[in-house]
């Protein structure tokens, strides 16, 4: 069986989960509003430069945006080394999501960034 991704663009509702950039603390990303979406979500974690002891990203979700939990099978890998991608499946309940992340190690310094997408509502 196979799938069709005709128009990105049009088709789904992407936004920045966490601006590329390098981290040095644990990251908690901007609040995505997903209002105008539904469906199965996506989340992208691209790792870059790399010199940690860890890095477990996921997703969390919030019905009013001001009190968040984690989402149910919305956690990436643990990441122990640079040049990291992985992307992940995952359905939400509440409307708003952002992706968070534990950072560790003594002088922790990662290069990465977050893209948090979903199949905008059909009229």
């Amino acid at each position: 069986m196979s799938t069709a991704l005709n128009d990105v663009a049009s088709a789904a509702l992407v936004a920045t989960g966490l601006a590329p950039g390098t981290q040095t603390s644990s990251p908690t990303g901007p609040t995505v509003d997903m209002i105008s979406a539904d469906g199965p979500c996506f989340a992208v974690q691209q790792v870059g430069a790399f010199t940690a002891d860890a890095l477990a990203g996921y997703i969390e979700e919030s019905a009013t945006g001001s009190s968040w939990s984690a989402v149910a099978g919305a956690a990436f890998a643990e990441v122990t080394a640079g040049t990291n991608l992985q992307v992940i499946r995952f359905e939400r309940t509440a409307r708003y999501v952002r992706y968070a992340a534990t950072l560790n190690g003594e002088t922790p310094s990662v290069a990465m960034a977050v893209v948090i997408g979903e199949q905008k509502k059909t009229l």
